[in-house]
């Protein structure tokens, strides 16, 4: 494994961090997606060790900051906010191809940064993978359920003494970020415009998700009538707190991430599909 700092953008503005494999080609070109404003790190390192972590699968992973996060100024100013992830996501993604040809490139990210994925890929081509953290979610019949009986254990629980829960900050107090997920006709399209190029698209849902995803089945149920196929992919971790803050539940994640992405591999190694990824290409109205 070898780490590179990196420079990129048409003004050279955003930095960001590459782990590269060492000894063998990058078969597959990864990018990842800074989560809400924490910088290209991730959440107690989360990113540095997946990104170190997959250098052994053959894989490149860029980890950079979104213009104005961590060490990178602002690239495309004068722009809102959500054209301006997306050309910054696009620049990483050319950044890579400009470095090695590959036969996929994927996505990835954790909350914000899944949805910010999630739309990038469905907007370029290149995509042939992505992998959401906690990203949005909606609740269903089963869901409803399963939320009743949990609140009816907590309750119980709280009656004997035995739990007791954290207490929540008053709503006078002012939140530093308010993030609203993506609606559900919007996540729909862009599944469906996946599908349609056979992207692997990953769900990861852990108990940070608990108050919109509570079981493994509600995925297929909350994407009704689309079928998803094998396609799509799922790794649900009740037990693992939203942001991993131990190791152990970060190396889960890792290896479970590590491995789908292995598995995508193998699956597009027939295809040879490397032809397909030009050094830039043309997205959407940008």
């Amino acid at each position: 494994m070898k780490e590179l700092c990196q420079q990129f953008g048409p003004e050279r503005r955003l930095i960001g961090i590459l782990t590269e494999p060492s000894g063998c080609t990058p078969r597959l070109g990864l990018v990842l997606v800074s989560a809400g404003l924490l910088p290209k790190f991730g959440p107690y390192r989360l990113y540095a060790e997946l990104a170190r972590r997959l250098a052994h699968e053959a894989i490149a992973t860029l980890r950079f900051d979104l213009g104005g996060i961590g060490d990178s100024a602002q690239e495309y100013e004068q722009r809102p906010l959500k054209e301006r992830t997306a050309l910054e996501i696009k620049a990483a993604i050319d950044h890579l191809c400009e470095r090695h040809e590959f036969d996929g490139i994927a996505l990835a990210g954790l909350c914000s940064g899944a949805e910010d994925a999630f739309r990038a890929a469905e907007a370029d081509p290149r995509v042939t993978d992505v992998v959401m953290i906690d990203p949005f979610a909606y609740r269903t019949a089963g869901w409803a359920a399963r939320n009743l009986l949990h609140r009816a254990r907590r309750r119980a629980l709280r009656a004997l003494g035995v739990y007791q829960p954290l207490p929540i900050a008053g709503d006078d107090q002012p939140r530093l970020v308010n993030y609203k997920y993506m609606d559900r006709p919007e996540a729909m399209h862009a599944l469906e415009t996946l599908l349609a190029r056979e992207t692997g698209v990953h769900f990861v849902y852990t108990a940070g998700a608990r108050e919109m995803f509570n079981h493994e089945r509600q995925l297929r149920a909350q994407f009704s009538p689309i079928s998803l196929g094998d396609r799509v992919t799922l790794d649900y971790f009740p037990q693992i707190d939203h942001t991993q803050l131990l190791e152990a539940d970060r190396r889960a994640l890792i290896e479970a991430i590590a491995k789908r992405l292995q598995d995508s591999l193998k699956q597009s190694a027939p295809r040879n599909r490397r032809a397909q990824f030009s050094t830039r290409t043309e997205i959407g109205s940008f």
